[in-house]
């Protein structure tokens, strides 16, 4: 089963978070995501609730009810979620927690404010994953207390090449609880993929790399696509017994936990 660990889904008309960085003006249903996973033989993945829809996670949960057995999800809930409810959530296909500080002025506040919340995620075996902004991982991962597992989108989002081996004492508190996704590049054209890929295998190690497509590549439509995301993934190893880990060993290790 190999299996894509980001991607959304979104109806235009949805309410909208007054704060989004950005709006949709299309529609982005499940069945548009299986047209085109099918011919690439991704069989499962991860909806991850994007950060314009605030903390209406409905359409993602109705979704994964109806595909119970190749959909697991990450919600946004709001930090003084009670530990009742994200044990309703997990009960329904939710893994993990979204946090979006992509766009905040002030993300280690944001932290701070959902300290309650990690805490929770930790006792109920749920992760926390991290949208930011370029170059504020470590100091992101600092403010984060050791012991919840993380999920790090878009390799880390560094700002400059060899960031992470400058500035990884963040990174470094989280030994053992990390999981990167190796996604969307294209939100970070400026860096030596290769090279971040490398370090990611040589710091966390290949049972905690993931993939993920990004689909459909908001503010991105026009130039990407499904299978150029496989291609990037296959252009940073030709291994097949690591592109089976990352493919569908670990996400089924980490979303499915078998």
């Amino acid at each position: 089963m190999n299996i894509d660990t980001h991607f959304h889904i979104f109806r235009k008309n949805d309410s909208q978070s007054t704060t989004a960085r950005y709006t949709v003006k299309y529609d982005a249903a499940f069945e548009d995501w299986r047209k085109v996973t099918k011919p690439n033989a991704i069989e499962a993945g991860i909806l991850i609730q994007p950060s314009f829809l605030g903390f209406n996670n409905d359409y993602l949960l109705t979704t994964i009810k109806q595909n119970p057995k190749i959909l697991k999800g990450v919600a946004v809930v709001r930090p003084n979620t009670s530990s009742a409810h994200l044990r309703k959530l997990k009960d329904e296909g939710i893994t993990g927690v979204r946090l979006n500080l992509a766009g905040e002025q002030y993300p280690l506040k944001v932290i701070e404010d959902n300290q309650d919340l990690i805490a929770l995620l930790q006792g109920l075996a749920m992760h926390l994953e991290l949208n930011h902004d370029n170059g504020r991982l470590n100091e992101i991962l600092l403010a984060i207390p050791s012991g919840v597992d993380i999920v790090i989108n878009h390799f880390g989002r560094p700002q400059k090449n060899q960031e992470f081996t400058i500035n990884n004492s963040g990174i470094k508190n989280h030994t053992g609880r990390l999981w990167v996704k190796l996604s969307a590049t294209y939100r970070s054209p400026a860096i030596d993929h290769q090279a971040l890929f490398d370090y990611w295998l040589n710091t966390i190690g290949a049972t905690h790399l993931l993939w993920g497509s990004d689909w459909p590549h908001t503010q991105f439509e026009e130039q990407e696509h499904y299978e150029k995301q496989l291609a990037m993934l296959r252009q940073l190893t030709s291994d097949g017994g690591l592109l089976q880990q990352i493919l569908s060993d670990n996400p089924k290790a980490l979303y499915w936990n078998f």
